[in-house]
């Protein structure tokens, strides 16, 4: 007899040259690029969802991203709990490029989650899309925005694939300096993400 669920698989992470399309900026060209990683996790669609969401926990699973503060000034939504990321949320990613969750090596990234979209699949399952918006530097300069789709296949396994799409004059220097390095994180993100979700989350 066929097996209900199948196992999950590690990540596997590139860096395209030939962008992917986002939801505001959609096509870019000349110097962009996107760097993508995908993984699939043995867990719900929404396990998957709160996990990458519930920024409290960052630290206990997170060496790319270990900590996230949230500005003063920051739109808040009252009904979400503290430090989960919602739309209109402006925070800041304690960035370890070395991907250690040491306090050496951070930098700080500021994003803007834009959209979280819910969409209910045929096989019953839920899918789910959050847009992170780069907002770190003049939008003529440098462009950012990173896309968390969370799909469920008919055997109850979860794909998580997420990909940041840089454009801008400064695109190319991203590129050249940390663009190998961004291919290892996201795919220890996905990795980390996939660990903590399976061993923590059962719904």
């Amino acid at each position: 007899m066929a097996q209900s669920r199948k196992e999950s698989t590690g990540a596997h992470a590139d860096l395209l040259r030939s962008p992917l399309p986002t939801p505001k900026w959609g096509s870019q060209n000349g110097s962009a690029f996107t760097v993508r990683a995908v993984v699939t996790i043995n867990a719900t669609p929404t396990a998957v969802l709160d996990a990458l969401l519930d920024t409290t926990q960052y630290p206990a699973w997170n060496k790319f991203v270990p900590k996230v503060d949230f500005p003063d000034l920051a739109p808040s939504d009252p009904s979400l709990p503290k430090g989960r990321l919602g739309p209109d949320t402006l925070f800041l990613e304690h960035v370890d490029m070395f991907g250690q969750g040491k306090p050496s090596g951070l930098v700080k990234m500021k994003l803007l989650m834009t959209t979280l979209k819910e969409t209910n699949e045929h096989n019953g399952s839920k899918s789910y899309e959050a847009v992170w918006l780069g907002k770190g530097y003049p939008d003529w300069a440098l462009r950012s925005e990173r896309v968390h789709a969370i799909s469920c296949d008919k055997n109850g396994i979860t794909t998580y694939d997420v990909w940041e799409t840089f454009s801008g004059p400064l695109a190319v220097l991203v590129r050249l300096f940390v663009g190998t390095t961004l291919v290892k994180r996201f795919k220890q993100w996905n990795e980390e993400l996939r660990d903590y979700t399976e061993a923590h989350c059962h719904n």
